[in-house]
C-alpha cells in the first residue's frame, strides 16, 4: 500500500482545478486546461511573468457620459474695456503695438492737446500775476508792520494820539490779512490746475517752470493685452474715439457648439476639457457656467465655460475640440479598456480567483468612459486582470477549441 500513495498524490496535483496555496504555483507548467467547458485559466509564476499578467481592484466611478463638439476661446466681455482720449488732439507718440501685454498707468500714446495748452496757459497767468500780488502785499504787510512799532512806541509816550495807535493798529492786520489771503489764494490756483491737468494725464512738477506743457499721456486704467488698435501717429482724434480695446485675458471664454439633441444632460456646473492643436498635448479644465436660452440658427446652441488662464497662453480665436462630462446619476463598477475583452457577442474580464488562477467573467458595459468602461457583472472591490488579458483569452480560447494542452 505505501508505493501506491505518492502516486495518488500526483494525480490530485496533476488533475485538481484552480488551487489557493501560493506554494505550489512554481511546480505548475506554464499554463493549463481542464479541458473544454473550463472557464478558468491557470498559470505558473514564470507564465505570469512572462505574459506580463497585470492585477487591478474594480473602483466605483460616477455614471457620465460624454458629449463631444468644438469650441473657441473668446475674451471675457466682463473684463474688455476700451481706452478712449479724455480730449480730441493729434497722436504724436505710439508707444504699443496689437497684442501687446499692458500694466496700469502705462502709457499708450501722446497727443498734443489744445485744451491742455489752455488749461496750463491760464494757470502760468494767474499764478503769475498772484505772485506779484503778493510780493507787494508782502512789502506793504512789512511796512505797516514798522509803521505800527513807531505809533505804538510814541503812543506809549504820550506823543502820538489813540486815534494815529487804532489806525495803524488796523492798516497793519489788513495788510497780513491781504497777504494770507493771497497766499492761500497761490495754493488754490495750483490745486485747481493739478485737478484740471490731471484729467488729461499731466501733472505740474515745477510751479515756477516757464514752460507751457502742450500734450498729453493717454493712460492704460487697468491691465491687459492690446486686443484691438486703431490709432497711429499722425491721427487726429476724439474724445468719442477708442483709441485701444484691451482684454484681461487671465481669464477668457470657452464657446461650445452644442446641438439641441446635446442639451438634455447639460447642465450648469458639468465640467469641460478642452484641446487645441495650437497647445498640442495640454488639456484644459472648466466648467460650463452659462448656457444660452436661444439660438440664432436652427442647428447649434450655444453653452460657455469660465477658463482660467494665467499664463496668456489661451489666446481669442484659438478652436478646439471639447468633452463635456455629463452625470447621468448615481456610480458603477469600472474597468479599464486592457481588462475588456471580447469575443463573439460576449465582453468579459478576468476575475483573479487566486494566485495564478484567472477566471472568466462575462460582464455588460453600460457606457464608455475616459481610459474604459462602466460595466454590470462585477463588484467593486474584485480583483481583475488589468494587463496581459489578451493573453489570457488567447489561452482561453485554445482550452475551450480543445487546444490545450
Amino acid at each position: 500500500m505505501k508505493p501506491q500513495f505518492p502516486l495518488l498524490l500526483l494525480c490530485c496535483v496533476l488533475t485538481g482545478g484552480c488551487q489557493r496555496e501560493p506554494s505550489v504555483l512554481p511546480e505548475l507548467p506554464a499554463k493549463r486546461t481542464a479541458g473544454p467547458g473550463n472557464q478558468t485559466v491557470q498559470l505558473s509564476l514564470e507564465a505570469i511573468s512572462s505574459f506580463e499578467i497585470a492585477e487591478g481592484t474594480v473602483v466605483e466611478r460616477p455614471d457620465t457620459s460624454v458629449v463631444k463638439t468644438t469650441g473657441e476661446i473668446k475674451a471675457d466681455d466682463n473684463r474688455v474695456f476700451h481706452i478712449n482720449a479724455l480730449s480730441g488732439g493729434r497722436v504724436v507718440s505710439d508707444k504699443v503695438r496689437l497684442g501687446d501685454v499692458i500694466h496700469v498707468g502705462q502709457t499708450l500714446a501722446v497727443l498734443q492737446n489744445q485744451e491742455v495748452v489752455r488749461i496750463y496757459g491760464d494757470f502760468r497767468h494767474q499764478f503769475h500775476q498772484n505772485e506779484i500780488d503778493l510780493a507787494l502785499s508782502q512789502t506793504r504787510a512789512r511796512l505797516a508792520t514798522k509803521n505800527y512799532e513807531r505809533i505804538s512806541s510814541l503812543y506809549r509816550e504820550k506823543i502820538a494820539s489813540e486815534r494815529e495807535f487804532i489806525k495803524a493798529q488796523a492798516d497793519k492786520e489788513l495788510e497780513e490779512e491781504t497777504l494770507r489771503g493771497l497766499q492761500k489764494h497761490s495754493r488754490h490756483i495750483v490745486e485747481e490746475a493739478r485737478a484740471l491737468l490731471a484729467a488729461y494725464g499731466v501733472n505740474i512738477k515745477d510751479t515756477s517752470a516757464e514752460r507751457i506743457e502742450s500734450v498729453c499721456p493717454v493712460t492704460a486704467p487697468a491691465g491687459g493685452v492690446i486686443i484691438e488698435k486703431n490709432v497711429t501717429v499722425g491721427d487726429v482724434v476724439s474724445s468719442a474715439q477708442p483709441l485701444y480695446v484691451v482684454g484681461d485675458l487671465s481669464q477668457v471664454w470657452l464657446d461650445v457648439n452644442v446641438y439641441d439633441k446635446q442639451l438634455q444632460g447639460m447642465k450648469l456646473g458639468s465640467p469641460i476639457q478642452f484641446t487645441t492643436d495650437s497647445l498640442p498635448g495640454r488639456v484644459i479644465h472648466g466648467s460650463i457656467t452659462f448656457i444660452k436660452p436661444f439660438t440664432e440658427s436652427s442647428a447649434t446652441f450655444t453653452a460657455r465655460a469660465n477658463i482660467v488662464n494665467p499664463d496668456l497662453a489661451l489666446k481669442p480665436g484659438m478652436r478646439g475640440q471639447v468633452e463635456i462630462i455629463e452625470s447621468n446619476g448615481g456610480a458603477r463598477p469600472f474597468v479599464p479598456d486592457a481588462a475588456l475583452q471580447k469575443h463573439q457577442n460576449e465582453c468579459f474580464v478576468f476575475v483573479v480567483e487566486s494566485p495564478g488562477c484567472y477566471r472568466k467573467q462575462p460582464v455588460q458595459t453600460e457606457r464608455e468612459v475616459p481610459g474604459g468602461y462602466l460595466v454590470r457583472g462585477v463588484l467593486p472591490g474584485q480583483k481583475i486582470v488589468t494587463g496581459g488579458s489578451f493573453t489570457l483569452k488567447a489561452e482561453l480560447l485554445k482550452q475551450l477549441s480543445g487546444g490545450g494542452q
